[in-house]
Order: C-alpha cells, then sequence, then structure tokens
C-alpha cells in the first residue's frame, strides 16, 4: 500500500515591512505597527505549527519582511511547489479610526465546496478570535492577483482593520495571532483533513541514557555529544564520531533525534548533524569550565538593532521559538554578536548576547555593527 503524499501548503505573509502607507493609524496605535509584522507573526507561528503536521509548507514572501516579494513571483513558486492549498494573510484598512471592521475571508471560485471553505474557515478563525466585525460581507469572491493565478485552493484573509477603533487594540496583541492560529489550525485539521505526525516509538535496543532525561533536550539546550553526528534524522546514515563535541539543539526528529549545531571543541570547525539522544550530555548551567560551543573561535564584536518589533529567537530561523527572556529588540538597541549560523534556508543569523546576561538569534539584517 502507498503511503499519502503530505499536503503541500504555501503560506503567504502579504507585503513587506517597508510597503508604505501599510501600517497601524497612529492615533490608535502609536507604534504604528506595520500590516506585514502582524501578517508575518500570524504566519512564523503557523510555519511552526505546522511542522508537527503531516504536510510540506512553502514560504512564498520574504520572511525577513526586507523584500516585498512580487505577486507573480509568489504565485510562480506556489505553482512550481505544487501546493494544494495558497493562504494569504493581511490586514485591511477603511475604517477611517471609526469602530467597526471585522474579518473578510476572499476566494475566486464558483465551486460549491471552494466556497464552503471559504466559509468554514471565516468560522474557524471568527470562533477563535471573536472579530466578527460589523461587514456586510464577510466571505467575498474576489479576482485578487494570487487567488486568480494560482493553481490550487487559495484563500486571503483580511484579519482585522488597521485603523478601527475597535480591532485595532486588538490586532496588535500577540493573543489575537495566537487565536488565529489555533482557528486555522482547527479548519486544516477539522475541514481539510490535516492530521498529525505519528511519533515513532523508542528504539528498544537502544535506551536513553541515564544522566541525560530526554525532556531536558528541548530546542536551544547546549549539549556534549560523545557519541556519532549522523547526516540523517534516524540515525543511520554515514557519520561522524565526535567525542566532547560543544553543540547545541536546533531541532528535532520525533523523541529521540535531536539535530545538533555548533563548534567541534576537540577538532575545531563547525559541526552538525542528527544524534542520539542517548549520546547527548546537557551542559551545566554553572560549570565555567563547559564554554559556549557557539563562541568558541568568535570575535565577538558590537551591534545596534535598526529596527522595530525584531524578534529574539532560541535558533536561527523563523520556525524557532521567541526567546521568553528578552522577546524583542527595537530601533538602538545594543548587543553583542557572539556567533553566527545559517537558517534552514540559507540565511545568515547571529547569536547575541543582550545586557551581558541572555543569549538569542537575530536575522543578520537587523544588526548594524557599531
Amino acid at each position: 500500500m502507498s503511503k499519502t503524499k503530505p499536503m503541500r501548503i504555501a503560506l503567504d505573509a502579504g507585503h513587506g515591512l517597508h510597503t508604505a502607507g501599510r501600517r497601524c493609524l497612529a492615533s490608535l496605535d502609536p507604534a504604528q505597527t506595520r500590516e506585514w509584522q502582524l501578517n508575518n507573526r500570524i504566519m512564523d507561528k503557523l510555519q511552526a505549527e505546522l511542522q508537527d503536521y503531516n504536510c510540506e509548507v512553502l514560504r512564498v514572501d520574504d520572511t525577513t519582511g526586507a523584500q516585498d516579494v512580487a505577486l507573480s513571483t509568489r504565485v510562480t513558486a506556489a505553482n512550481h511547489f505544487g501546493a494544494s492549498l495558497y493562504l494569504s494573510m493581511h490586514h485591511n484598512a477603511g475604517i477611517g479610526g471609526k469602530s467597526g471592521g471585522g474579518t473578510v475571508v476572499y476566494h475566486d471560485s464558483s465551486h460549491t465546496a471552494h466556497v464552503a471553505l471559504a466559509k468554514k474557515l471565516y468560522r474557524q478563525i471568527v470562533a477563535s478570535t471573536g472579530l466578527t466585525g460589523n461587514r456586510s460581507s464577510q466571505v467575498v469572491k474576489k479576482a485578487y492577483y494570487v487567488l486568480a493565478n494560482t493553481k490550487m485552493n487559495s484563500y486571503l484573509v483580511e484579519n482585522g482593520f488597521m485603523d478601527s477603533a475597535t480591532d485595532t487594540p486588538v490586532i496588535i496583541t500577540q493573543a489575537h495571532a495566537d487565536k488565529t492560529v489555533r482557528g486555522i489550525l482547527r479548519w486544516m485539521t477539522e475541514d481539510l483533513g490535516l492530521t498529525k505526525k505519528e511519533v515513532a516509538p523508542p528504539d528498544k535496543e537502544d535506551p536513553p541514557d541515564a544522566s541525560t532525561d530526554p525532556s531536558d533536550l528541548a530546542v536551544g539546550a547546549q549539549v556534549i555529544v560523545n557519541g556519532t553526528i549522523y547526516g540523517t534524522g534516524n540515525a543511520t546514515g554515514p557519520g561522524i564520531v565526535k567525542r566532547g563535541a560543544h553543540m547545541y539543539v536546533v531541532g528535532y526528529a520525533g523523541s529521540r533525534y535531536p539535530y545538533c549545531w555548533g563548534v567541534a571543541k576537540t577538532a575545531g570547525g563547525a559541526r552538525q548533524g542528527w544524534a542520539r539522544a542517548a549520546d547527548l550530555q546537557i551542559v551545566p548551567d554553572k560549570d565555567e569550565s563547559m564554554i559556549d560551543a557557539i563562541t568558541l573561535s568568535y570575535k565577538k564584536w558590537p551591534a545596534r538593532c535598526n529596527e522595530r518589533d525584531v524578534n529574539v529567537r532560541i535558533g536561527p530561523g523563523v520556525d524557532k521559538d521567541i526567546l521568553k527572556e528578552w522577546p524583542k529588540l527595537g530601533p538602538g538597541n545594543e548587543v553583542d554578536v557572539i556567533g553566527e549560523g545559517p537558517a534552514p534556508n540559507g540565511r545568515l543569523w547571529y547569536r547575541i548576547r543582550i545586557a551581558g546576561k541572555h543569549a538569542g538569534w537575530v536575522y543578520s539584517k537587523f544588526l548594524d555593527r557599531r
């Protein structure tokens, strides 16, 4: 019996960070949060959540916000990817500081099933966020470019109004983004049939090392490798034995195989790959002899943040969780760059230390040398 192919999903955070005019009304939001920031926050979280589901995800926008990717480029990427679903996230305007607004879902289809899914998407989001609004039409057929030119079921969500006295205080919050994602996930699972990945059972012949609790091996954990670094996620492919390599966990395959990246203390140079949880030892927080893996062989340098609301993450890449101790940087915030590394998409990220204490990761374009 052949396995069912995973659903392919194209995610689109509308516009770019610097797209002219796309921001919240200053009288309602003094920070004038930009639309892309609202769109991207939702798509970042949705993309991270979808890692646990049987699907493949493609972001067709620039996940740094630096470039407002052309609509034709977004559509071409989704079509070439062979996506079965295209979801574009936006936030609306046109209230002029008055009350009202709410959520609107757009589609471009006359097929009954497609229209029904658009209505269900609207209901799931609104049931989660409560942002019903007072628009006369809540699900609308409209030939927006990305809807008319993609070859799959496509939907565009206007998730509240940036110039509405009732919507703006809601949509600028992280809670609203979280609720929106929960609504979309319910739609995907209940109405589209998306399923969660099955977690592979532990290998009976390879029990966890008693010195390391697997629950401690969360993303961001600093570890010492006393075993083999493999090139595959099931630890069966070619591998290189490393003893005493200081690394940190940046991902996971199931419950047994962390993906590590760092500097091999004994041999020098960057090392990355999959290891068995049983071969990893957590670096004690208070043991000063355990040198931070990322700072080895790296000459730190001072930097200054050049953008507003920059997320600080526990690893390189937008799929990594936000650092709880210091979640954001703002213009002029000063940090020390103590390391660097690639995100899954190949873009350069810097590891930073904030206030001489907290360590996290920031996309390189948001930092200038000072």
